[in-house]
């Protein structure tokens, strides 16, 4: 096992998550050197069996819960409770994503664990928040989609709001969630070495970066809608198919991009309109102008319309699936993907740590492991358990380990 490296080792986190946003947050900070500690229910984490599978591996679960040391805890029990509570007065951060109240219940509220632990920074995720009407309603991520705004945003003009096929809400959620804690940790150690709480919903973190969409309503009255690939405020911007059938993106977003466009689509006449010089007045004649793009676009292959774009300096990419992005030789370069070896699926590529650091960089230490329990005898015995009370919990089952997840296969 690769020993950690990365700005935050030294610290150590508990990830009491479910599904993404919660363990989203404890993966950003395991990748940067962080000791996290995931705690599963006996019958493993849903995670485990979502997505496609390879020798019998959840490929996502490999991805999701990478760089985690694993225990299994039936927190229903009394006594799986007291290990937590034992666990959390070693940490410095714990992270749940379980409906509000559940932490009370458990006696794994802040105001409790706080007391032997007042350095604990708590990150509490849900869909709706800790507070308000709807903080007792179930939230996952596609409801924070469609609760924000998102979803009424995307897709086309003519066509239905569009819901992402990837857990975009839980991904926004974590990287607020992670600088959060970060910014927690800070601020620790300047407070005297006080903790805090810190309570995020799944929705305010994505309609956080709508743009100027709120502005627009509280200012103007104005309702965002649905535009497809073209922008409200910016011309030309939109994807366009080429002649090999493949895609591109154009942006314009500063008024000096767009005459290089057209007169990489052979349009000086467009190039040295003065009507055209800035974006509110492209936005009038957005069809023309996307008609004029979409043409030459579509009579050049994808390899052509880049070394055109690349000698004119136009602001412009293609739009790759997932093989493209693997064959780029810019992604080579950068190792935007690194390789691990895992005991099943053998050499494995995954998404690298992000970002770099140059003096401590971060890495992926192993993949999320096979069997449920996997640490939770190591974890126990840092703990202090002895190996008769470890046995006892196995056999009341409070705690499963990995012999015991071995024998259920």
């Amino acid at each position: 096992m690769s020993k950690a490296s990365g700005p935050l080792v030294g610290y150590r986190v508990i990830d009491l998550g479910m599904i993404f946003a919660g363990p989203l947050v404890a993966t950003n900070l395991a990748d940067l050197g962080a000791d996290v500690i995931k705690i599963e229910h006996p019958r493993g984490d849903d995670v485990r069996h979502t997505g496609r599978f390879k020798n019998g591996r959840g490929l996502w679960w490999s991805v999701s819960s990478r760089n985690k040391r694993l225990i299994s805890v039936n927190l229903s029990k009394p006594e799986g409770q007291n290990i937590v509570r034992k666990l959390v007065q070693t940490a410095d951060v714990f992270i749940e994503n379980f409906r509000p109240g559940r932490m009370k219940q458990w006696g794994l509220d802040y105001e409790t664990l706080s007391k032997t632990n007042p350095g604990l920074v708590m990150l509490h995720i849900s869909g709706y928040g800790q507070t308000g009407p709807y903080s007792k309603r179930p939230g996952m991520g596609t409801l924070a989609e469609a609760f924000s705004g998102f979803a009424y945003i995307t897709g086309e003009a003519d066509g239905p709001p569009t819901l992402p096929s990837v857990p975009i809400a839980d991904g926004v959620a974590s990287l607020s969630g992670s600088y959060a804690v970060l910014a927690a940790l800070l601020a620790r150690d300047k407070n005297g070495g006080i903790g805090d709480e810190i309570d995020l919903s799944l929705y305010e973190p994505l309609l956080s970066i709508l743009g100027s969409m709120t502005i627009d309503y509280d200012q103007l009255g104005h309702i965002t809608q649905r535009r497809g690939n073209r922008s409200t405020w910016t011309v030309p911007r939109n994807a366009y198919r080429t002649k090999d059938d493949k895609w591109m993106a154009v942006s314009s977003a500063a008024n000096s991009i767009a005459p290089r466009m057209f007169r990489a689509v052979g349009r000086e006449d467009l190039a040295s309109d003065p009507t055209l010089a800035t974006n509110p007045q492209r936005l009038e004649r957005v069809d023309e102008l996307d008609g004029a793009i979409a043409k030459w676009i579509g009579e050049h292959d994808l390899e052509q319309v880049m070394q055109r774009f690349n000698e004119f300096d136009v602001v412009a990419g293609p739009i790759y699936d997932v093989e493209q992005i693997f064959n780029d030789p810019q992604v080579r370069y950068r190792q935007t993907f690194t390789e691990t070896e895992d005991a099943a699926l053998g050499k494995v590529r995954v998404q690298n740590v992000v970002p770099r650091f140059k003096r401590n960089p971060g890495k992926v230490r192993w993949l999320g492991k096979a069997d449920i329990g996997a640490d939770t005898v190591e974890v126990l015995t840092e703990l202090g358990y002895s190996d008769e009370e470890i046995e006892g919990f196995s056999a009341d089952e409070v705690i499963k380990t990995a012999a015991a997840s071995s024998k259920d296969k």
